[in-house]
C-alpha cells in the first residue's frame, strides 16, 4: 500500500519541466510541513532547488494529518515514506527538512539511531529549539533557522548549541520556511558551503501545473472530486468560456494534473465533489510564471475543530463569500496592505503580527451590513482570520482584491453556489 502511494506521489512530482541541468548525484530531500499546512509550503523552495541543479525526482514532500492525526501512526508513515524515497532513488541517505510542527516530526525521527543513519543533514525551520544532541547525530549536522520576527515560535525558538544557526531577524513564521534567504542557507548547508548558481532557463510560453486536492489540516484526499480549470477575464474575474479548458479527476490519493497553463493568463481552478458535505470552492490564481507540481486545492474537513469553524460559512443566494490566502507569508498590519472592494482586511486589530494570519475569510455576518470588524468564530484559530464585509451578488461587477499592490478580481457569485478563494503568491 505504501509503495503504491509513493509511486503516485512520484508520478505527480515528475510532471514538471527541469529548467536547469540537474545533477542526479545530489542527495534526495524530504520536506515536512507544519500545522494546518500541506506540501505546497515548499513549492517555491523546490522550484529554487530545481533551478539550481537538483532533479525534480529528488525532491519530496511528506503530507501528514496535523489536526486529528495519531502521533505514532504519523511517525510510522514518515519512516515508511523515507524508506521508499531511499529505495526508489537508490540513495544511501536523504537530507531532511521540517518546519514548525514538522520540525518536531523531523527532530523526532532522529531519536532512533537506526533511522538517523538514513539522514545526512537535518534542517530545522521556525521550530522549537532543543538543548541536547544525539551521540549518533551531532548538532553540527543540523541547520537551525529561526526569526526574531516569528511571533508563533517566539522565545521557544533560538540558537541551538553546536548547530549552524541563522536568525532571519524580521521574517514571519511562514517566511522562515518560504523565503529566498532560507533557500540560500539551506542550499549552502547541503552543498559543502557552495552558494547556489541559477542555471539558464528556457524561454517558454507555457508551464506545467499539477497538484493535490486534500482536506484542510487533515490532508486526506478529497473523494469523488473533479478539478475544472477555466481561463478568466482579468478585469472581471469571469470565465471566458462556459466549457472548462481542462477537467481532471482526482485520484484516490488526491493527485490531479498535469495542466499546460499559458503564461500571463489568469485561471480559476474549481474544486467540486459528489460528497454532500463538501462545498464547491473556486481558486483564483495570479498568472503562473513557472511550472509547479505543488498546487494544492483544499476542501473543508468534517468532525474536527477546523470543520466546525468552516461550517459557519454562509450558503446564500444574494451574498458572496471570499477567502484571501497568502501562500508565502502572513498578512501583517503595518507591513502588508490588503483590501477587498476597497475595505481594509489587514489592520492592527485584524492581522496583528502575533496572529500570523495566512487565510482571511470575508463574508457578511448576517445583518447585510459591513462593519469591517473581525468575525468572532475565527478569533481563536491559529493562522486564520475573518472580516465582516457585505458582498451582495452583482452580476455586473466583480470583487476586487489588492495585496500589496497586486490585484485579483473575483466574480460576484452566490456563496450557495461556491466559495471564492484568491491565492496570492
Amino acid at each position: 500500500m505504501m509503495k503504491k502511494l509513493f509511486l503516485l506521489i512520484l508520478f505527480c512530482c515528475t510532471a514538471i519541466v527541469n529548467y536547469a541541468q540537474c545533477d542526479s548525484m545530489k542527495r534526495p530531500i524530504v520536506f515536512i510541513h507544519g500545522f494546518l499546512a500541506s506540501g505546497d509550503t515548499y513549492a517555491g523552495q523546490i522550484q529554487r532547488f530545481i533551478n539550481t541543479g537538483y532533479c525534480a525526482d529528488q525532491l519530496f514532500v511528506f503530507d501528514w494529518n496535523s489536526v486529528s492525526g495519531n502521533g505514532k501512526k504519523t511517525d510510522s508513515l514518515l519512516s515508511a515514506f523515507i524508506n521508499n524515497v531511499l529505495s526508489h532513488t537508490g540513495a544511501k541517505q536523504i537530507d531532511l527538512v521540517g518546519h514548525s510542527a514538522g520540525g518536531g516530526l523531523g527532530r523526532g525521527y532522529l531519536i532512533d539511531s537506526i533511522s538517523a543513519d538514513k539522514v545526512a543533514h537535518y534542517i530545522h525551520l521556525g521550530s522549537r529549539k532543543w538543548f541536547y544532541e544525539f551521540n549518533w547525530f551531532k548538532n553540527n549536522r543540523c541547520l537551525n533557522i529561526y526569526s526574531a520576527g516569528d511571533k508563533v515560535i517566539g522565545t521557544i525558538g533560538g540558537n541551538v548549541e553546536g548547530a549552524v544557526n541563522l536568525d532571519l531577524k524580521d521574517k514571519d513564521h511562514y517566511e522562515v520556511a518560504t523565503s529566498e534567504e532560507t533557500f540560500e542557507a539551506m542550499y549552502k548547508f547541503l552543498n559543502e558551503g557552495n552558494l547556489p548558481v541559477k542555471g539558464k532557463s528556457k524561454k517558454v510560453t507555457s508551464v506545467q501545473i499539477s497538484g493535490k486536492a486534500v482536506l484542510l489540516g487533515d490532508n486526506e484526499p478529497v473523494l469523488n472530486g473533479l478539478v475544472n480549470i477555466y481561463r478568466l477575464n482579468a478585469k472581471t474575474g469571469t470565465r471566458l468560456s462556459l466549457k472548462p479548458d481542462a477537467i481532471f479527476t482526482i485520484n484516490e490519493k488526491g493527485h490531479w494534473g498535469a495542466f499546460t497553463a499559458t503564461k500571463k493568463t489568469y485561471y480559476e481552478f474549481e474544486l467540486t465533489t459528489d460528497e454532500k458535505s463538501q462545498r464547491t470552492i473556486s481558486y483564483f490564481f495570479e498568472p503562473f510564471t513557472q511550472s509547479n507540481r505543488y498546487v494544492y486545492l483544499r476542501g473543508f474537513p468534517q468532525g474536527n475543530m477546523i470543520g466546525m469553524m468552516l461550517g459557519s460559512l454562509p450558503a446564500k443566494d444574494d451574498q458572496s463569500a471570499i477567502v484571501v490566502y497568502s501562500a508565502n507569508k502572513a498578512m501583517i498590519a503595518g507591513r502588508d496592505s490588503v483590501t477587498v472592494n476597497g475595505i481594509p482586511v489587514s489592520s492592527v486589530t485584524l492581522t496583528p503580527a502575533n496572529k500570523t494570519i495566512i487565510s482571511s475569510f470575508i463574508f457578511d455576518d448576517g445583518d447585510g451590513k459591513t462593519t469591517g470588524k473581525g468575525l468572532k468564530q475565527f478569533s481563536a484559530a491559529p493562522f486564520i482570520g475573518g472580516v465582516d464585509i457585505s458582498l451582495p451578488v452583482n452580476k455586473k461587477s466583480g470583487n476586487t482584491i489588492y495585496f500589496n499592490g497586486r490585484k485579483l478580481v473575483l466574480p460576484s457569485a452566490p456563496s450557495k453556489e461556491r466559495i471564492l478563494l484568491a491565492v496570492f503568491n
